[in-house]
């Protein structure tokens, strides 16, 4: 049976271990910190199975380790995330005309209808679908069509009306 004393003694017994043993991991004594608690608050779910356990050290670590990984793989894709955004908004910044009024807007605006209009009827009607936010699978099953014609398509517009666009406003 376990005393409170005796668990408090062996839980900094294993928070001194696993301070050295998350070194491998990171520098930083906080994210080492961080690290040691949420292996804690993970583990104190299995007490009773754990307690006096001679390979729980092993079991720490393993806990340690996963949480690590999925915090790096998560930093990862986030930053990631930001990277492609950063870039593709510069790009729509750099590619696209920019317009400061709102006359020039609703007159662009005009322009892209006319330009959808000269298009056959559902290309410019999935074009539309797209940019309200419909997915190329939900495209796909709404037009009958394989996922990679919706993508290929898309971007064939997508070029069209910026080739159509940059040559209306940049002359």
């Amino acid at each position: 049976m376990r005393t409170d004393a005796a668990f408090n003694k062996q839980l900094v017994e294993y928070q001194r271990i696993l301070k050295n043993l998350a070194k491998k991991f990171t520098k930083d004594p906080d994210v080492i910190n961080d690290l040691v608690q949420e292996t804690f608050i993970r583990a104190l779910k299995y007490v009773d199975q754990f307690f006096d356990n001679p390979r729980v050290v092993s079991w720490l670590f393993v806990i340690m380790r996963n949480i690590f990984i999925n915090q790096y793989k998560r930093l990862t894709y986030q930053q990631n995330y930001e990277d492609i955004s950063l870039f593709y908004y510069n790009q729509k910044l750099s590619s696209e005309p920019r317009m400061d009024d709102v006359s020039d807007q609703r007159m662009m605006l005009k322009d892209i209808s006319k330009i959808l209009s000269d298009m056959p009827l559902s290309h410019g009607e999935m074009f539309n679908h797209f940019v309200d936010g419909y997915k190329y699978r939900e495209l796909s099953e709404m037009y009958g069509i394989p996922e990679g014609t919706i993508k290929s398509r898309i971007h064939i517009i997508r070029k069209t009306l910026q080739k159509k666009l940059q040559a209306k406003y940049n002359n």
